[in-house]
């Protein structure tokens, strides 16, 4: 079978771009599929046959794009977006110093003019000229997108006022005043560099992400050989290979325990807060915490096929997998720029041809006036100041929202799924119940179990650490302590003997458990709780449950969500018990359990396919569900990974937040298609105005600077509205 390439493209600067590509290579014979991402950067192409890198790489070249096989994305993201804000703060000084010289009246129109020519010269031909470069890469495939708009609109603007600067004359001669229009071509490139800024700095969070994921995996790792001790790299580790996992240190590897035993924190997989025992042929995964006991495990899988690569794999394919929303402006501008060019050149024959004299002279400034009416400002504002207006109205409310695209799908959203632990609950083990039996009392088996649990680092005893100092227990000494793993702890208080564990570790003292109270300890474990016997050398004194606590608004979220017609879903690594009991507290009808990363984002997926679908998580277990979904929402609190792959994260960690987002999300889109409205409707009246429909009944025509000043109006309106954003209340 043809080995699968994945490239790291150069010059993609929109979306179009990577559909480009995309559409070019899927038209050659010896291609059977390719998928180019442009969040990522990145080309995965399969090949029909057998081919050599070099072929692959000089089909994207002849496309007009390169290849960067030695450099790092995020690197490489860095750098663009570096590159784009010093673009932007330099074309920001020139064009505040254009606007300033363009109202100073202090020297004679032509020299101002002169002096303009030369301050706009660099924003013009050297920060624009990305756009210029992707228009002409435009023409040479027959397409046209944004940049065509912003180079067509720009380069009208510019020439018409090098015209008037160099031979203002001709333009007196017609009877009109020579004026220069440097100031909006400078503005026009200096916004849409900012656009651009902002679009990079958020795409480089992605890049981030998935770094991060890389690092979770230790770099080096201890493997015994021939009774020896030798530290190799983690990438040289073999199937088969005997590694030793101290206390404290991360897995290297996924594999089986073939000595010792210990707890091992799988949070980042499973999303569960309880660190899971981990004895002789269990199974362990690689970048999971080691507890206090050293292991020795058997390497099973290696490099790509480790759990964590696979989670890697699930975050990048996502990426390309995520239908990207396109901004109506860039799906309009292939029809809408082909029509200005053509209008506008119909303009300059038609007034050549049929207009007064100098016939030659009011052909050029119907045709300039055309293409300057038609410049993409107040359509390039349209959706880029309502974005960026909603995104500091919900980062004051402690919404994050991170692309244009979460807020369009988040109000159409059907289906949001929960993960479980941190999101629908607290994520912090608590004392569900204290029952104690005979004439013991809740303070006594309180007691024991603290004193005895403040000398292990099991889960439980932050949760009794807190329930002792509520109830004011004072620490006792405990003598002889030790922890049995995988069934619990011991010790003496006062010279008397004490235990805390498990079923097995209560037969293992050489009692045996009544059958009403053997009932009653698994009925806790099916109400999904986690139970623990407490008892002395003498008899046992009762029954402690540990739970995860439902965060308060969870309730109230859900209902929200079905008021609005939206279908509830969790999503879990945990028992089918605990997710029955939680699911049943805050009324979620439907619910998986002992659910993995690829078969969360798999979920995620089926769900796609019947309707726009939320995902809500906070572990590094859901950042490849949450870069599946339409729309990702991390939990503030939660881990860097979670937050990195999702769109939209609720800061502290407030669910209630969630619903404030879908409103927000409504409103954004409502103002949105207010703005391309506008924009479109004074393009819609502007351009035939501009082409001089009204001058053989009026006698009026649009002159450029007319052209400007309707720009400019259409502009202040698109941002005025977009600024209603701000009163939005929760």
């Amino acid at each position: 079978m043809p080995e699968k390439f994945e490239l790291p493209i150069i010059g993609m600067s929109c979306a179009a771009c990577a559909a480009r590509i995309e559409k070019e290579l899927n038209k050659l014979e010896d291609i059977s599929e390719a998928r180019v991402n442009f969040p990522l950067k990145k080309a995965v192409i399969v090949p029909k046959k057998e081919l050599e890198l070099k072929e692959i790489i000089s089909i994207i070249r002849d496309i007009g794009y390169d290849v960067d096989i030695e450099g790092d994305i995020t690197i490489r993201a860095q750098k663009e977006e570096s590159e784009l804000k010093r673009s932007f703060i330099w074309s920001a000084s020139f064009s505040a110093v254009i606007m300033v010289f363009s109202m100073w009246m202090v020297f004679p129109h032509h020299v101002i003019n002169y002096v303009l020519l030369v301050l706009t010269l660099p924003i013009q031909f050297y920060f624009g000229l990305r756009f210029h470069k992707a228009t002409i890469l435009n023409l040479k495939h027959f397409t046209a997108d944004m940049n065509t708009l912003i180079s067509v609109g720009t380069s009208a603007a510019f020439f018409y006022s090098a015209f008037v600067t160099f031979f203002p004359h001709i333009i007196i001669a017609a009877g009109m005043k020579p004026v220069a229009y440097f100031d909006s071509s400078a503005m026009i490139i200096t916004l849409i560099l900012l656009g651009r800024f902002l679009e990079s700095k958020a795409k480089t969070r992605t890049y981030t992400a998935i770094k991060m994921l890389y690092e979770l995996s230790p770099k080096e790792c201890v493997v015994l050989k021939d009774k020896e001790e030798v530290r190799i790299s983690t990438d040289a580790l073999e199937v088969g290979d005997l590694v030793l996992i101290r206390p404290g240190e991360k897995v290297a590897v996924d594999g089986v325990v073939t000595e010792g035993n210990t707890y091992v924190d799988e949070s980042m997989i499973t999303g569960e807060s309880m660190p899971a025992y981990k004895g002789l042929g269990d199974e362990v995964i690689g970048g999971t915490m080691n507890g206090k006991g050293s292991i020795t495990i058997k390497a099973t899988r290696v490099g790509k096929d480790t759990v964590l690569s696979k989670v890697i794999r699930l975050v990048e394919e996502a990426q390309f997998t995520k239908a990207p929303v396109q901004r109506l402006a860039d799906k309009v501008a292939g029809v809408f720029v082909p029509i200005v060019i053509v209008i506008s050149i119909c303009a300059l024959f038609v007034w050549y041809i049929f207009g007064p004299e100098p016939k030659l002279t009011n052909a050029l400034l119907s045709f300039v006036s055309v293409l300057i009416i038609a410049c993409p400002c107040a359509l390039g504002l349209a959706t880029p100041t309502a974005i960026m207006v909603s995104s500091g109205v919900g980062a004051r409310k402690g919404i994050l929202i991170k692309s244009a695209e979460a807020l369009e799908l988040t109000n159409k959203a059907q289906y949001v799924l929960f993960d479980k632990t941190g999101t629908l609950t607290e994520g912090l083990i608590i004392l569900a119940e204290a029952l104690p039996f005979g004439n013991y009392s809740e303070i006594d088996i309180l007691n024991v179990a603290y004193n005895l649990e403040k000398q292990s680092e099991h889960p439980f005893s932050e949760a009794l650490r807190k329930k002792a100092e509520e109830l004011k227990i004072s620490p006792d000494r405990v003598d002889e302590f030790e922890a049995i793993i995988g069934k619990g702890i011991k010790g003496k208080i006062d010279g008397k003997e004490y235990f805390v564990g498990n079923i097995a570790l209560y037969e293992d003292t050489g009692k045996k458990l009544d059958n009403s109270i053997n009932q009653l300890y698994h009925e806790k474990e099916l109400s999904g709780t986690s139970p623990v016997l407490v008892w002395s050398s003498e008899s046992l004194m009762g029954i402690l449950t540990f739970s995860d606590k439902v965060r308060e608004e969870s309730r109230d979220v859900i209902k929200e969500l079905k008021a609005r017609g939206i279908e509830t879903v969790m999503i879990t690594g945990d028992s089918k018990e605990a997710a029955q009991t939680i699911s049943e507290k805050v009324g979620i009808e439907q619910y998986y359990y002992r659910v993995l990363p690829d078969k969360k984002a798999q979920i995620v997926e089926d769900f796609k396919k019947k309707g726009i679908t939320i995902m809500v998580g906070d572990g590094i277990n859901d950042a490849p569900s949450l870069a599946a979904a339409d729309v990702g929402v991390a939990m503030g609190k939660g881990t860097d990974i979670a937050i990195e792959s999702a769109d939209v994260v609720l800061m502290k960690g407030q669910l209630s937040k969630l619903v404030s987002l879908i409103r927000l999300s409504k409103k954004t889109l409502w103002i949105i298609k207010e703005n391309l409205f506008w924009a479109f409707i004074y393009n819609i009246l502007g351009i035939p105005i501009a082409f001089g429909v009204l001058y053989p009944f009026f006698g009026i025509r649009l002159e450029p600077m007319f052209g400007a000043m309707a720009m400019v109006v259409s502009s202040v309106s698109v941002v005025s509205n977009s600024l209603r954003l701000r009163m939005f209340k929760e």
